[in-house]
């Protein structure tokens, strides 16, 4: 699977000062988005809305049953996994580290199943917690936006 330009300076600015606040993001116009354009597959994203501005990039083609989870991480120390969880369910994803568009910083990537109960418990709950090395951070869904992810993971599995 490509990494998407769309990961690059801002995941890795918000990562970093999310979780340096050691808790939720307090950036009011942080959300969630799905978009889904022919031949790139499916893509949900937390971060600023119409802009390059993401905290965390999941991606699939559709009905694949894999699932990429992207993030950013300090490049003199980068996260060799990447930890979910969501209400009871807790996933640690072995993690690949991969240059990012700003200095000094690194992307993370890991892969996983669409079926993983951490992310299944996502799209029933809304409720989603990532961590590196770092502080976790909880990223919160709201309203219409636990539709997207519910449609995403649902979009991901294997047919």
């Amino acid at each position: 699977m490509h990494r998407p330009a769309i990961v690059g300076l801002g995941l890795s600015c918000l990562l970093s000062a999310c979780a340096q606040q050691a808790g939720p993001p307090t950036a009011p116009a942080m959300a969630w988005s799905l978009n889904h354009v022919e031949g790139e597959g499916a893509k949900l994203a937390f971060g600023e809305p119409d802009s390059d501005n993401l905290l965390l990039l999941m991606t699939c083609q559709p009905r694949s049953g894999e699932v990429m989870v992207t993030m950013a991480a300090p490049q003199d120390r980068p996260a060799r996994a990447i930890e979910l969880q969501s209400h009871d369910q807790s996933s640690r994803l072995a993690g690949q580290v991969v240059p990012a568009v700003s200095e000094g910083e690194a992307l993370i990537e890991a892969q996983t199943k669409a079926s993983d109960p951490t992310l299944t418990s996502f799209a029933r709950t809304g409720d989603l917690t990532i961590a590196g090395d770092g502080p976790k951070v909880r990223l919160p869904v709201r309203g219409e936006e636990r539709q997207a992810v519910r449609t995403f993971v649902a979009t991901c599995r294997a047919a």
